[in-house]
């Protein structure tokens, strides 16, 4: 006896293959930092595996994380984060899935140190220059 392909199974994988798809499109909103992207000619992208450290700004709207190389990115809070003032570590899930964040990019940032993380919205605005970095308040520097 033989068995008939599911006519169930064309369907789902098909949604299946859209979703994979959709996992490597850029997660950026439209018109996102397009001044920005324009005018250093490249989106700027920071590997998770590239963090060294990070600081988060007193007012907490902000996150500066320095990569590879000493390059320092911001990463702008989307709404309430009451945790991440007192975080001890961060991680991020970026929407798209894979391990990097790119300019104009949101992601999910985790919070570590506390009993129960709950994930915080940021937004990547990309890497700051070295005049940028030498103005941020020292309690701010990564």
């Amino acid at each position: 006896m033989s068995r008939r392909p599911s006519l169930i199974a064309a369907p789902f994988l098909g949604v299946l293959a859209l979703g994979a798809l959709a996992a490597c499109a850029p997660m950026t909103a439209p018109g996102a930092d397009a001044a920005a992207t324009a005018s250093t000619g490249a989106r700027k992208c920071l590997f998770q595996d590239d963090v060294r450290s990070f600081r988060v700004s007193r007012e907490s709207r902000s996150v500066y994380v320095r990569g590879l190389g000493k390059t320092v990115y911001r990463l702008e809070v989307m709404g309430a984060c009451p945790e991440l003032a007192d975080a001890l570590a961060i991680g991020f899930a970026p929407l798209g899935g894979g391990n990097n964040l790119c300019t104009g990019d949101y992601t999910r940032l985790v919070v570590g140190g506390s009993h129960a993380p709950l994930p915080c919205s940021v937004r990547m605005t990309g890497a700051l220059s070295e005049a940028e970095v030498a103005a941020l308040p020292e309690r701010d520097r990564p």
